[in-house]
């Protein structure tokens, strides 16, 4: 029964029957590693396997872990937002001492009640100090893992999640960055040399902490308005955002930091990361998505250490930009390079985040949110010219239904939890019809660039239809188009 009622909270049919196999396979192996109040997914989740990383990974395994928990309509797995919270006083405990008044952070490992999980002979990774050699500081782990509390706010628009557990947490994860930033010769603030996970070696003005920093900067100042606080640090946040260096970049692309050019092949996009998953950096001009395809074309454009992850990261950077061919072929190179014939995955040990990244990278193809706008089949490849889902749910507490037919989309419905604004980019060519529940007219207004603005109050169903259709609202699977072999080894049901 708890099984049952798990699957029904969402759905997701694909013409791509492997594919389609593939999701739902990790929606079932989340539910086996994820509770709200269970340890936060170590490495191999609860699949004991010989291992070499046998702790939690703060610096991009847990938040992949949890990506898909949101749109799948299933914020109940998140175990992450419930264990910042109750063990934030051992954040406290991986900082140097003169920090430990205003700062928190989180070192590369933990175990499950967040204390380092890293023995003196490994390096013991806890929270650096900047500008310092050894030890290698990762300063930005913890402002990451707070974006994924930040996603679970938007998906349900829980102001109690805001108040006690992002604002707090995320407000002394930015005090951290605070006391080492500088200004310079060109009257910007820049940052003393800090790590990007994974690279090597440590840069001034590494892009991994400048796009956390302003990612974190922004969310600060908007959560403050949204709780009615008066901070005395907004002007700070405010001054950070206006004064900050840029994100460093040459001819390729985004840099590892003004020290490093990106020179080798890298399987971690933690250069990216205003891209993706921050979506502070998604194109809106010409330059800037050149800038986002140069960057992207180049990162993955070294072989050698590339690994799973790296295609689903591309997967989904494709799909901020409308491609989803590109999106497709990056998972067709995770498919066939990476995934074991049970969907699992592995480098030199089990590592779970993998596959059920790439069930958000499918996410990303099927419905995009960020920046309050809801943007309904962003990027299919055009084989899948058919396509259901039910129930997603997307930032501002919608749950969305669409059907996509011959390669157009033919419905959108949205039900408001929140009554948050609705502006829905719906991809229905032609003059459109809004009704309501009832099939009652609702009122909307042109939003620009193909979205319309829907007045829609909390508990209330938008449907969107081409003017004068009033088709089939049924929620079926569509047909695949071809019958795929499924994951398991050859022989075996």
């Amino acid at each position: 029964a708890w099984w049952h009622a798990y699957y029904r909270k969402s759905f997701l049919s694909l013409p791509d029957a492997r594919m389609q196999r593939f999701y739902w396979i990790q929606l079932y192996k989340t539910a086996a590693a994820a509770r709200r109040d269970a340890p936060v997914m170590a490495t191999c989740g609860p699949w004991l396997e010989p291992t070499p990383w046998p702790n939690t990974w703060w610096n991009l395994n847990v938040q992949l872990e949890y990506w898909l928990i949101h749109g799948s309509n299933h914020i109940e797995l998140d175990a992450v937002t419930r264990a910042l919270s109750e063990f934030r006083s051992n954040l406290t405990k991986e900082m140097a001492a003169p920090y430990r008044a205003d700062s928190l952070g989180i070192p590369r490992t933990t175990d499950p009640s967040l204390v380092n999980g890293a023995s003196v002979t490994d390096g013991g990774y806890g929270v650096g100090i900047p500008g310092q050699d050894p030890p290698t500081p990762e300063v930005g782990n913890l402002t990451w893992a707070l974006h994924n509390v930040w996603l679970t706010y938007r998906h349900t628009m829980d102001e109690s999640i805001l108040r006690d557990v992002l604002f707090p947490l995320l407000r002394k994860a930015v005090t951290y960055y605070l006391h080492f930033l500088e200004p310079g010769p060109d009257g910007k603030l820049h940052l003393p040399a800090t790590y990007s996970p994974e690279y090597g070696g440590n840069s001034r003005d590494c892009n991994y902490d400048l796009m956390l920093l302003t990612w974190g900067c922004r969310t600060l100042i908007e959560a403050a308005e949204i709780l009615g606080t008066d901070d005395d640090l907004a002007p700070r946040w405010r001054d950070v955002l206006g004064r900050l260096t840029a994100y460093p970049t040459d001819a390729n692309g985004y840099m590892i930091g003004a020290d490093i050019p990106f020179a080798k092949s890298h399987r971690h996009y933690s250069h990216l990361l205003a891209v993706y998953p921050l979506y502070e950096v998604t194109g809106r001009t010409a330059d800037e998505r050149a800038l986002i395809e140069r960057s992207l074309a180049h990162w993955v454009g070294f072989e050698g250490a590339l690994q799973g992850y790296t295609f689903t990261g591309a997967a989904s950077m494709s799909a901020l930009l409308g491609k989803g061919e590109d999106a497709l072929k990056y998972l067709g190179q995770l498919m066939s390079r990476f995934i074991q014939p049970n969907t699992m995955y592995k480098e030199s040990g089990p590592v779970i985040e993998t596959p059920l990244s790439a069930a958000q990278s499918l996410h990303d193809m099927v419905c995009q949110s960020w920046g309050d706008v809801i943007r309904v089949f962003p990027a299919l490849p055009p084989a899948w010219s058919d396509l259901t889902v039910h129930n997603f749910r997307t930032q501002g507490a919608f749950l969305l239904s669409a059907v996509r037919e011959g390669g157009a989309t033919r419905w959108v419905r949205l039900v408001s939890e929140a009554g948050a604004p609705c502006i829905v980019r719906h991809g229905i060519a032609g003059a459109i019809e809004v009704r309501d529940g009832r099939g009652r007219p609702l009122s909307y207004e042109d939003a620009g660039g193909g979205a319309v603005r829907i007045a829609l109050g909390r508990g209330g169903t938008a449907l969107i239809t081409a003017e004068g259709d009033r088709p089939d609202l049924r929620i079926a699977p569509v047909e695949p188009n071809e019958e795929a072999p499924r994951w398991g080894l050859p022989g075996t049901s």
